[in-house]
């Protein structure tokens, strides 16, 4: 294998084609050798409930300690967002997690995570790619690691539990009485909700919490398309509620009462909402692809407001520097000021329970409340199976002959932040993006009405056929 290249976050290719033992090892010694000067402590690692992933996560830790390392390592797959709380628990000066996050079953991938359990920033991936060699590094067996103290094995559930406690009121939410159904997606986030809010009248139930590297055939990202048996289950108990994370916890998908999907392009907006209601206040951000309806509350509040690229880890470095009340990302991924600069789907569904016990409301109310202040857009995604040259090649041949109505929708502006995005005012937007983490073009768009939205789609996939 070349060099790896890092992606939106962290390195992934498919299991036993570029993601073997061997490559394992470089490019852990890479990240090793980029990070040396970062700490001499105890570095964590972490894995989910992918393929082989502890037997991954041995190879990481062997890795380490053949080059004088300690580690910590987890002892059952974990959520990403734990392995990250478990970093700054413990003052390690880094984190490895074997993840590919919603990738598919067939892949599996490594993601880095700085001191402070936010996502390494482009520099330090860049360095850990420029440092990787050209053969396996030596490796140190489990037994002999452990022989020297150079090994230890813990459950991280302890430091991301009570870093999640710190940011609700669980005790309320446990009294509340309410009927949550959760769907890890037989990801590793598994029954940490239940467990979370056990022992009150509230009453969590638990679809696929069994690990499985196959994730039930399913695509393990919280798409509506891929969490039919949560909304049914939601309406078959009357619960107020559904929430759903991907394969390694940190992104959210949720459904109202009703059986009526709430994606993240309306939780990152409500949320944040709700926390300026309870008196919060400080900038409000989103990656490249989410909604206008941030921007929307952030300019009714007159509250700071900032775009990035796709990526949770520009978000993280604003929320590191202090700089961020709320950031989200179109899939998924909410980050919230006062816990570590992770997003992580654990948090954001306490959050959406914490909101519906604060307003008495049920969450088709509280989403239909905030139409009627800050407008309806409606949302959708498609993914095309398409190399990442292939698909820039595409968007460059918009970009330079771009059309001035789309659907009916007047284009207003280009912005090419990250991929191409046509612009509709403040009205709506269609975006063509070559994925970081995935073989495939994503053109997602926003728009005021459900049909003005399926015009747009329709006539933007033409430019691209």
């Amino acid at each position: 294998m070349a060099s790896p290249r890092f992606g939106t976050d962290g390195w992934r290719a498919v299991i036993a084609e570029e993601f073997t033992f061997d490559n394992v090892r470089r490019v852990t010694a890479g990240i090793e050798a980029a990070l040396r000067g970062e700490g001499d402590g105890a570095i964590v690692v972490g894995h989910d409930g992918r393929f082989l992933g502890h037997r991954f996560a041995l190879a990481v830790a062997g890795t380490l300690m053949a080059a004088g390392r300690r580690v910590v390592l987890t002892t059952e797959p974990c959520p990403t967002p734990a392995t990250s709380c478990e970093v700054v628990a413990s003052g390690a000066p880094f984190a490895i997690v074997v993840t590919a996050s919603h990738n598919p079953s067939h892949f599996n991938g490594l993601k880095v995570k700085d001191r402070f359990g936010s996502s390494a920033g482009s520099e330090i991936t860049a360095a850990c790619e420029q440092h990787v060699p050209d053969a396996p590094p030596a490796l140190l067996p489990a037994d002999e690691g452990l022989k020297r103290g150079l090994l230890s094995e813990r459950s991280f559930f302890e430091a991301h539990r009570d870093r999640l406690a710190r940011m609700v009121d669980l005790e309320a939410i446990r009294r509340s009485g309410l009927v949550v159904v959760n769907d890890p997606m037989h990801g590793s986030a598994g029954l940490l909700l239940e467990r979370l809010l056990s022992g009150g009248a509230a009453r969590v139930t638990t679809l696929h919490a069994a690990p499985d590297p196959l994730f039930g055939g399913l695509h393990p990202e919280p798409l509506e398309q891929n969490l039919t048996e949560l909304r049914d289950a939601v309406l078959s108990s009357r619960a107020a509620v559904g929430v759903a994370t991907d394969g390694d916890g940190d992104r959210i998908g949720a459904f109202d009462e009703k059986g009526r999907f709430v994606s993240p392009l309306r939780l990152s907006p409500l949320l944040a909402w709700s926390l300026i209601k309870k008196g919060r206040r400080g900038p409000l951000g989103k990656t490249f692809a989410n909604t206008i309806l941030l921007d929307r509350v952030a300019r009714h509040y007159g509250l700071p407001f900032s775009t990035f690229p796709v990526g949770f880890k520009y978000i993280a470095n604003e929320m590191k520097a202090g700089r961020m009340l709320l950031g989200g990302e179109e899939s998924g991924g909410i980050g919230v000021e006062g816990y570590i600069p992770e997003r992580d789907g654990t948090l954001v569904s306490l959050l959406i329970l914490q909101a519906m016990v604060d307003e008495g409301k049920p969450l088709s109310e509280m989403v239909a409340d905030m139409g009627h202040e800050f407008g309806e857009l409606y949302y959708t995604r498609r993914d095309l199976p398409l190399s990442s040259a292939d698909g820039k090649r595409l968007v460059d041949g918009i970009r330079k002959n771009p059309p001035k109505v789309l659907g009916g929708m007047k284009v207003t502006g280009l912005d090419d932040l990250d991929g191409l995005k046509l612009l509709f005012g403040d009205d709506g937007w269609i975006l063509f993006r070559a994925s970081g983490t995935e073989p495939v073009l994503r053109v997602y768009s926003e728009t005021p009405s459900p049909e003005t939205l399926e015009r747009v789609m329709k006539e933007g996939l033409a430019l691209i056929s």
